[in-house]
């Protein structure tokens, strides 16, 4: 990651992959259908790849 990402981006990067594992990448059940990286995902598949059914699983607020 490191070779891909320059060394100022790191702490930002961190912090987006936490956001997207909370509001998209859930661990049981992950809304790949609505996942903006699945083209690059390893583990593309494991949740609902129908971009509707995928939306409902998307946590938009706070307290989502």
């Amino acid at each position: 990651m490191g070779e891909l990402i320059p060394r100022q981006d790191w702490v930002l990067l961190s912090h987006r992959l936490i956001w997207h594992g909370r509001r998209i990448c859930h661990a049981r059940k992950p809304a790949c259908g609505a996942c903006p990286v699945a083209d690059w995902c390893p583990s593309f598949g494991l949740g609902p790849t129908d971009a509707a059914t995928a939306a409902k699983l998307v946590k938009t607020g706070p307290f989502s």
